[in-house]
């Protein structure tokens, strides 16, 4: 079945395929970046033409809301439910639905193209003879207790040390992820939370620091990786989850605005933490470029300062400190 000018968005089997399919609308209806932009200012939507092309640019799926603008904007707006199910469905992992050209095959049919699907391993090596099976009770006895020994003995080394002992990771990072707070060295009375920011007759919702009385919901969590870097997640009990991303360009370059879709900033999403002098206070680096930290854009005390990413060594003392703690 054809829509959106020939543009089926049911047929994408990836985010890739889904935001060259949105290339091709945006193609079919003829109309520039700015032409969508000022179509979408008309219905009351923001479509930044910078967002746009960024969005276009790249391989992950697009948020949402951004695609329902696009799709109304170039004049498909009768197609924006089937747009939003096919984004969805592509986000939870799900293979074309029937009204793309690649049904999902019955599980006796091999994955398409013979590599998506790896069969599954065995549940184990096959058995053989073992000489060994005589062994005695009490042997298999003793090598279980020697296995529950070198267990605990693990645990105990990995476990965290409040001793002053040289460890790295704890040296390095905050000593667990989850709901934290965090707070401008300099004005520790606020929080980091949401706000709306004007800029040059725009506005957008962005991070900011206002008193931590006013500053929930959301609340704030930090998603740690692996690699030891975090994402700084708000956490809305009506909006849902926005990961703060930085923003390349634009009015608005080089602050923070929470997504919904924790993938698509890839690195502007993620930070990495640097410990500062004294206890529970860190430097925020960005794990696009390490020369940049977090930072607040205007006064100390200024309710609903922005939160924006600075050279970390253009100004010193407290303008680029946090205190991060567990709530």
């Amino acid at each position: 079945m054809a829509v959106s000018g020939g543009v089926n968005p049911a047929e994408a089997r990836t985010a890739r395929e889904y935001v060259a399919l949105l290339r091709g609308l945006k193609e079919h209806s003829g109309l520039t970046y700015r032409q969508l932009e000022q179509r979408a200012a008309e219905r009351d939507e923001v479509l930044a033409r910078s967002t746009l092309a960024d969005t276009l640019r790249r391989d992950a799926l697009p948020r949402a809301e951004v695609v329902a603008a696009l799709v109304r904007a170039c004049g498909a707006g009768d197609d924006v439910p089937k747009w939003i199910a096919a984004r969805e469905r592509l986000a939870a992992g799900e293979g074309p639905t029937a009204d793309g050209t690649n049904p999902s095959p019955d599980s006796t049919d091999p994955a398409p193209g013979g590599t998506d699907q790896e069969p599954e391993p065995p549940d184990g090596p096959p058995e053989s003879p073992d000489p060994r099976r005589g062994r005695t009770a009490m042997t298999a006895a003793l090598a279980s207790l020697g296995t529950v020994v070198l267990l605990v003995v693990g645990a105990v080394i990995l476990l965290p040390r409040d001793d002053g002992a040289d460890d790295t990771k704890s040296a390095t990072t905050p000593t667990t992820p989850g709901y934290s707070r965090i707070r401008p060295a300099r004005a520790p009375e606020f929080c980091l939370t949401d706000g709306e920011v004007r800029r040059n007759g725009a506005s957008k919702l962005l991070a900011v620091q206002r008193p931590c009385a006013e500053a929930v919901p959301p609340r704030v969590y930090l998603q740690g990786a692996d690699d030891g870097r975090y994402q700084i997640q708000f956490r809305h009990p009506e909006h849902g989850t926005g990961c703060l991303t930085v923003l390349g360009d634009g009015a608005f370059q080089d602050t923070l605005e929470p997504w919904d879709d924790c993938r698509a900033g890839g690195d502007s999403q993620w930070f990495r933490l640097e410990r500062a002098d004294g206890a529970g206070r860190w430097r925020l680096h960005s794990a696009r470029d390490d020369g940049l930290c977090l930072g607040i854009r205007g006064g100390a005390k200024e309710v609903g300062a922005a939160v924006m990413m600075e050279p970390c060594v253009e100004r010193g003392g407290e303008d680029r400190v946090f205190l991060i703690g567990q709530e």
